[in-house]
């Protein structure tokens, strides 16, 4: 086992620990707070991701600094920054004959960050380092070399564009081709990111029949790619919860928690007292707790005026009947009729999702659920662009555009309760998960 990946190893069997359930999905009425960062790793690699040695490194957290030469044992320097404040990286650069500045690193809220730094960098030989010996050439093959394997085309729907392999005097490349479809997703991958903790987890057959489910195409699927997977199981992270269950939506909200998410309890905020849960002392000083009307929230948040009508829901009872189920929280009527026939397309198989409604929140159908949602929306592409902020916040903007709207006008006060830096740290781990 490497280095980093013991990190991963070790930082997820504390993930929990320093992101509870509690702040990963935390109350919405804003009283949490904010999370110290987690862990942070920086590794050196070159750029088939090997261990770089003899690299001179600075870097810089919190007014300390950190400096070093790497080895072949020793090219992941591992701290524990105490804010949040970005971290700068500096690397000698012998042209230079100075320190160049690498793109600062920001710490993760409550989470633990593994950052590779890949330098297209050559060891060069000291005065005291005797090179190896040059061996005898090889014989020429009576055969010429074969061709390299190809690289996947676009007919094959799997979104890779790799770049022209870099080639020797004689033309062939220097390494191996991008094969386009990698292993298939496994259960211990599925663990990395959905751990088991206190707060519930998913079982490893319910693990397993989620890979299974996949699994069965992951190029039609558009699943067929690191960044692809990373992407799609951090969305459905924060979509469905650490339990992965899929199950209907709660709508046990607070009467800030309901303000402060649905646009008619903004419109109405006398009816969010009513309906939202609540605690009352009583005279004897004991605690009266009164639960949220979960089907009356339903039916007004997305029942009445305009969202009604975005979610296609013309009938008294709708906004409870067609709630948010499955893996990426399907809601509304007409998004659960559409459902219905991109499920025959996709799966040649017939089932009425708008009259047997609660079927979307088991599986198969949770998943496959999100699986529509995937290919409709055409999430793939935005996911292609790699795992950076700019990436994750452009799949965000598809499935959740109203809390890049809450994000971008600095709704959320408390990190902890944004969704969007949620989403973020989700596909980041998703995506060490896959690679």
């Amino acid at each position: 086992m490497s280095v980093w990946e013991d990190f991963l190893e070790r930082m997820t069997k504390g993930v929990q620990s320093l992101l509870p359930d509690s702040t990963i999905f935390p109350d919405t009425s804003g009283e949490a707070a904010p999370l110290s960062p987690g862990k942070v790793m920086i590794c050196f690699v070159n750029r088939y991701m090997n261990a770089l040695d003899g690299v001179k490194y600075r870097i810089r957290f919190d007014g300390r600094e950190l400096t070093g030469t790497t080895s072949d044992a020793h090219y992941c320097i591992e701290f524990q920054p105490k804010t949040l404040a970005p971290i700068r990286v500096w690397v000698w650069s012998r042209q230079r004959k100075d320190f160049k500045e690498l793109d600062p690193v920001v710490p993760l809220p409550g989470q633990p960050m593994l950052v590779r730094k890949r330098l297209n960098t050559l060891k060069v030989l000291g005065e005291t380092d005797k090179p190896e010996q040059p061996k005898a050439p090889l014989p020429r093959p009576e055969a010429p070399r074969p061709a390299p394997l190809p690289g996947p085309s676009p007919a094959a729907n799997q979104g890779i564009h790799p770049q022209a392999p870099e080639r020797d005097e004689q033309g062939n490349p220097l390494f191996p081709a991008e094969r386009p479809v990698p292993d298939q997703i496994t259960v211990a991958q599925l663990r990395t990111i959905f751990p088991k903790n206190k707060g519930g987890a998913p079982t490893d057959s319910h693990l397993q029949a989620v890979a299974d489910e996949l699994n069965a195409d992951l190029g039609k699927y558009k699943l067929d790619t690191p960044f692809r997977r990373a992407h799609f199981f951090g969305q459905i992270k924060r979509e469905a919860g650490p339990t992965l269950s899929g199950a209907a939506e709660s709508l046990n909200y607070s009467p800030e928690g309901l303000k402060g998410t649905f646009g008619y309890y903004k419109r109405n905020p006398s009816d969010a007292q009513t309906d939202g849960r609540s605690v009352t002392t009583l005279p004897n000083g004991a605690k009266q707790k009164k639960p949220a009307d979960q089907e009356t929230i339903a039916n007004k948040a997305y029942g009445t005026g305009r969202k009604s009508i975005e979610l296609g829901n013309t009938e008294a009872g709708d906004g409870w009947r067609f709630r948010g189920r499955g893996m990426k929280q399907l809601t509304g009527r007409r998004n659960y009729r559409d459902f219905t026939a991109r499920h025959r397309e996709i799966w040649d198989e017939s089932v009425d999702f708008e009259q047997q409604n609660d079927l979307v929140g088991h599986m198969p159908y949770a998943i496959r659920s999100a699986v529509s949602f995937w290919l409709d929306n055409k999430c793939w592409r935005a996911a292609d662009g790699g795992i950076t902020d700019a990436a994750i916040d452009a799949v965000t903007r598809i499935v959740n555009p109203g809390e890049m709207d809450n994000h971008n006008n600095g709704s959320y006060k408390v990190a902890a309760n944004n969704p969007v830096l949620q989403r973020r740290s989700y596909a980041k781990l998703a995506y060490a998960a896959f690679t």
